[in-house]
């Protein structure tokens, strides 16, 4: 099968996005295709899982690249919560404010003390550049926030991808927290504040936007968000396919010593197994080809070679050897 996509429509024919300043290479497969494709055209978030290492997080960056996209990203932890994705109130600068002595008012407008979040930039970009407030009052206030994303400036446009990284790491409530920016794409700005006449700010639809999601799979996501998303499983690579990846990474490399690490790799993920240990990752094997490349270093059954030790640093990465 060989899917022509409809609205992925910048991808290659060969589905390879090229090495180019920095950007890496990225090798598609059909059914990362079409599963791009179908979030694209229903405007659902893309849920990708995978083991770590496996390429979750550089899809996004890839679609972004090859779609001339601008790219925002958040990597989620037990600390993330709703307010620091959409829009936070900084109090303690507010207060400080309202606190200063002087002959003039210190206060700002009350959108002054506002934190754009991941979301209101990718919905509303114009907006929170100025942290809500019109143009005349970001000027008084000397307010002209940098883009916190990838800006690529396409021709103007402010079509981007939203990278919501490694979503099982956040505690259990910010899944369902997160429906409506996903769903509805809109949230509420905090109780007080307006943007405009608008206590709400929502996706402006002239805007393509698409929304990646990863999970490592250590938690159990919750049905409600299931249902919004279109979802993928990247598989680990096999040999073949590790070697093609490799080429596009280093195209004047030896490719007698990829095929060579890539033969290894089924064992290193058995030994990890067998030890209940994380198996090694495409990322990884880049690490070592990369290594090997670098430091002219050929793959070698000798327990006391280098290559046992870059194997062992780079890909068993047992720390007790």
């Amino acid at each position: 099968m060989t899917y022509q996509p409809t609205h992925f429509n910048r991808l290659p024919k060969d589905k390879v996005l090229p090495k180019a300043e920095g950007i890496e290479p990225y090798v598609f497969n059909d059914e990362i295709v079409i599963a791009v494709d179908v979030a694209l055209a229903t405007n659902r978030p893309l849920l990708v899982s995978g083991n770590p290492g496996c390429g979750k997080s550089r899809l996004a960056d890839a679609v972004a690249a090859v779609q001339g996209w601008n790219l925002l990203s958040k990597t989620v932890t037990s600390r993330t919560r709703l307010e620091s994705l959409t829009v936070e109130v900084d109090q303690l600068r507010r207060l400080n404010d309202a606190q200063a002595r002087g002959e003039k008012p210190q206060l700002k407008p009350d959108a002054y003390y506002l934190n754009p979040g991941i979301f209101w930039w990718a919905f509303q970009r114009n907006t929170a550049r100025y942290r809500g407030m019109s143009e005349s009052e970001a000027r008084d206030s000397k307010v002209d926030l940098d883009y916190p994303g990838v800006d690529r400036k396409n021709g103007g446009s402010h079509h981007a991808v939203l990278l919501i990284d490694e979503i099982d790491k956040a505690e259990p409530d910010l899944p369902n927290d997160l429906l409506e920016p996903l769903d509805r794409r809109r949230f509420d700005l905090p109780d007080g504040f307006r943007v405009g006449d608008k206590s709400q700010i929502t996706w402006v639809q002239d805007i393509k936007l698409l929304t990646i999601i990863t999970t490592n799979g250590e938690r159990e996501l919750p049905p409600a968000f299931l249902r919004r998303c279109v979802t993928i499983e990247l598989p680990d690579p096999d040999g073949d396919k590790l070697v093609e990846i490799a080429l596009k990474h280093f195209p004047k490399g030896n490719k007698a010593r990829m095929k060579a690490i890539a033969a290894k790799m089924s064992d290193f993920r058995k030994k990890a197994s067998d030890l209940r240990r994380r198996a090694p990752g495409t990322a990884e094997f880049l690490d070592a080809i990369r290594a090997c490349e670098g430091l002219n270093i050929e793959v070698s059954d000798d327990e006391n070679s280098v290559w046992k030790k870059i194997e062992n640093a780079v890909l068993v990465k047992d720390t007790r050897a």
